[in-house]
């Protein structure tokens, strides 16, 4: 009996033991969780911290001017307010002016101080206030300013300028760095070489200067892959006549700054052959040609770029079919000396720019401006206009 006793008290052990395993396995799963989620928090705070990515972009603006190096925040934190610091900072005498369509322009290119704005302006709106604001501040001499014919369309958003960007919080921002990763704006081997002491390629400020070497020079172009150059909603949609709420704004603009005899040339940004074969063959299309007849009755000098054929230009030089790479607008620029009259047509280094063009024909980037270790590909929108260093 007392055996028989023994073996059923070994079962019932045996069962309690099983059943008390069971919270102790979750305990530790939880503990995991949690070890892990720390860990991330953890990678998160670190490449928050190491890349600058929580300064505010007029901070980020003097830092720029002290230190050098390149802007590049993953997050959009206010380009109006950096642009706009950048260019009181530098006083230039030529402004250069327009949406990221622009962001590839070289400042490099002037023989006098200049300041590429692009990417400050997504809507007319924010161009009119922009230009507004930065002659408050310093008047140039000369401002380019790029055009987007859907700025003028009659549904264009009217968005308003956004305001000074106010202190954001470290803590909500945690999750940041995984979106970057999942979005695919870092890749996880620079995500986690950030980690490291010897992962800062660039030495700039913001996530994407800091982990892949790309952000706002100290002229104001974008260097490394296109800003967010996104085909607009509204760009296929031109079987309407131009706003005349807009153009009265942007004719009022003018009159301002002619006021203040402050030269400006408009300029009318190339656009790839493919995407203007698309909108040619669309017979109802009335806003472009509208638009241009109301931008040339200005009394502005402009400039019509849109065919980049005319300056000698092909696809293969652009980033995008709405954004010309370096190469077609040092064409662009070249043009507009050769031009001559104005003010902007001397101040562009003309022996500078044909060297540049010569030597970097067919590429989107200038190879005197990539970095040491750029693949070959960067220099190329694609396979077919790779022709080889």
């Amino acid at each position: 009996m007392s055996s028989n006793r023994a073996i059923r008290s070994s079962r019932l052990s045996f069962r309690r033991q099983a059943r008390d395993s069971r919270p102790v396995r979750w305990i530790l799963l939880i503990a995991l969780l949690l070890l892990l989620l720390g860990l991330l928090c953890g990678a998160s705070a670190i490449l928050l911290w190491r890349s600058q990515e929580m300064m505010a972009p007029v901070l980020a603006a003097g830092r720029q001017e002290t230190h050098g190096g390149l802007y590049g925040p993953a997050s959009d934190v206010g380009t109006y307010a950096y642009k706009l610091e950048r260019y009181r900072l530098m006083r230039p005498e030529i402004l250069v002016i327009g949406s990221r369509r622009l962001s590839t322009l070289p400042g490099e290119a002037f023989a006098v101080t200049s300041y590429n704005a692009a990417g400050a302006a997504d809507s007319l709106i924010e161009l009119t206030s922009f230009i507004r604001d930065a002659v408050a501040l310093h008047p140039p001499k000369s401002i380019l300013i790029g055009l987007d014919y859907w700025w003028f369309h009659p549904d264009a958003p009217q968005a308003l300028p956004p305001a000074a960007a106010e202190a954001q919080s470290f803590a909500a921002h945690l999750t940041d760095p995984l979106l970057w990763l999942l979005t695919g704006q870092v890749s996880p081997g620079h995500w986690l070489g950030g980690l490291l002491p010897a992962g800062d390629k660039g030495g700039g400020i913001g996530a994407l200067a800091m982990l892949n070497g790309q952000g706002w020079d100290a002229y104001g172009r974008y260097d490394g892959p296109a800003a967010d150059n996104d085909e607009p909603a509204g760009l296929r949609e031109v079987r309407v006549a131009p706003s005349p709420a807009a153009l009265k704004a942007f004719t009022d603009l003018l009159a301002d700054l002619n006021g203040k005899s402050i030269e400006v040339v408009l300029m009318v940004p190339p656009m790839a052959a493919s995407l203007r074969a698309s909108l040619a063959r669309d017979s109802e299309n009335r806003l472009v040609p509208l638009w241009r007849d109301a931008i040339r009755a200005t009394g502005q000098r402009v400039f019509d770029f849109d065919d980049a054929g005319v300056l000698g230009s092909s696809d293969c030089e652009f980033v995008d079919d709405v954004t010309g790479g370096e190469v077609t607008y040092l064409r662009a620029l070249d043009a507009i000396a050769e031009f001559g009259g104005t003010i902007l047509s001397q101040s562009v280094d003309r022996d500078l720019v044909t060297s540049l063009i010569g030597s970097n024909t067919g590429h989107k980037c200038l190879v005197d401006l990539l970095p040491g270790d750029a693949t070959p590909e960067a220099l190329y929108r694609d396979s077919d206009c790779d022709k080889g260093l």
